[in-house]
């Protein structure tokens, strides 16, 4: 697997990957952080689809996030 991208998204923390399956393809997988303070307030895991290139999967899963955060996220006052 190769190394993660960790982007902030709206105050989110998206931390994308590539799981390398079995028949060579590769699956987007995404970690959603919320932070309240110091603690973590909740976090998502969302595994999506396959790829044949670790790169696609893991721009895929920031895309991911990303939509996830604009439907799921609370809007925060700056």
């Amino acid at each position: 697997m190769s190394a993660p991208l960790r982007r902030l998204y709206q105050d989110y923390l998206l931390t994308c990957s590539a799981l390398s399956m079995d028949d060579g393809r590769f699956q987007a997988r995404v970690a959603i952080a919320d932070f309240a303070g110091d603690r973590t307030r909740r976090q998502i895991f969302l595994d999506l689809e396959l790829f044949a290139t670790a790169e696609e999967a893991v721009a895929h899963a920031e895309d991911g996030g990303v939509e996830w955060v604009d439907q799921n996220g609370r809007a925060r006052a700056l």
